[in-house]
């Protein structure tokens, strides 16, 4: 396993042979995709300037099951077989001025949620 570092902060741990992609680095924002070993598909982000309650950073972490990565990936547009992470960067722009979790809940997608700050 290896941690992810970002300007010196440890975001996540990704284990070896995972694929990781990153998102968005704009403004203070940094988001990450990674598909794990049982296919699911993990979303992080730092949001480092709008920070909730006063504290110095906010993260978050969307996990979207294996067996609705393929929702993922109609709803970006693409075909079956297509690479969600690929699918994801090309719409990351669309994704986080959306809001991921938005994003996921108006295309019907299920997804846990949780956050730190």
């Amino acid at each position: 396993m290896t941690f992810l570092r970002r300007q010196g902060w440890v975001l996540g741990l990704r284990r070896k042979g995972e694929n990781l992609a990153s998102l968005w680095g704009k403004d203070g924002l940094y988001v990450d995709a990674v598909v794990d070993e049982s296919g699911a598909l993990k979303i992080s982000g730092q949001d480092l300037k709008t920070v909730p309650f006063g504290g110095d950073e906010y993260e978050y972490f969307i996990t979207v099951a294996a067996e609705d990565v393929a929702l993922v990936v109609h709803a970006l547009g693409g075909k079956p077989g297509s690479n969600v992470l690929e699918l994801l960067r090309a719409n990351a722009q669309m994704l986080v001025e959306t809001g991921e979790t938005k994003w996921l809940r108006s295309n019907g997608i299920k997804h846990e949620f949780s956050s730190w700050y």
